[in-house]
């Protein structure tokens, strides 16, 4: 990244903090999630159950939600907070499974 490691990395609007920071925590508990879904949609695929397609989207709404976790409220532009806006069809979609 050229920034060099000062304990600090970015989120997606720029702003640095510390790697012990919760948002970062927040971050790798999805990141872990999304990969024992990831898992969990491989033996749907060999077991033919018809899961695997609800996994990948589960997958998929979870890097959404990474990109709003890493694009704090209080002082992320308009733009930012707008690309990563997240659209209640989501929940709407997971309660109706």
């Amino acid at each position: 990244t050229k920034t060099g490691d000062k304990g600090t990395t970015s989120l997606y609007n720029g702003e640095r903090r510390p790697k012990n920071d919760l948002t970062f925590e927040a971050l790798g508990n999805q990141d872990e999630l999304n990969a024992v879904i990831g898992i969990a949609r491989e033996h749907c695929l060999l077991s033919s159950n018809g899961l695997e397609k609800m996994l990948e989207e589960i997958q998929s709404t979870l890097f959404d939600i990474g990109a709003a976790i890493a694009t704090p409220m209080d002082n992320s532009t308009i733009e930012k907070l707008n690309y990563v806006k997240f659209s209640p069809k989501y929940t709407i979609k997971l309660e109706e499974w």
